[in-house]
């Protein structure tokens, strides 16, 4: 069995990697935090009447603000995203905060 300096020195490593592939996660994400976040928003407010299962609504965030949605849109499929409740659901859960 590991002493507890090793194990605690294991967990350090480890936070650090995690750490390290969320900066670059983040170095390439294609769209502000800020901006993420609006369209979070936007979308808890637009999917009130239900989700038709499109990015129908992301779409139209993006064009009010002129952002790419070409590049925009795969990315957040990378996280879960294929339509507006699944951005909600699970970009959100991993870039909400």
């Amino acid at each position: 069995m590991p002493s507890k300096s090793k194990t605690d020195r294991r967990k350090a490593l480890r936070r650090a990697a995690e750490q390290g592939t969320r900066n670059a996660e983040e170095a390439r994400m294609p769209i502000s935090r800020a901006d993420l976040k609006r369209l979070f928003d936007h979308l808890e407010a637009a999917l009130a009447s239900g989700c038709d299962h499109t990015l129908r609504f992301t779409r139209q965030f993006l064009a009010s603000r002129q952002l790419p949605e070409a590049i925009i849109t795969p990315w957040l499929s990378e996280y879960g995203g294929f339509c507006d409740c699944e951005v909600l659901a699970n970009v959100e859960e991993r870039w909400g905060n």
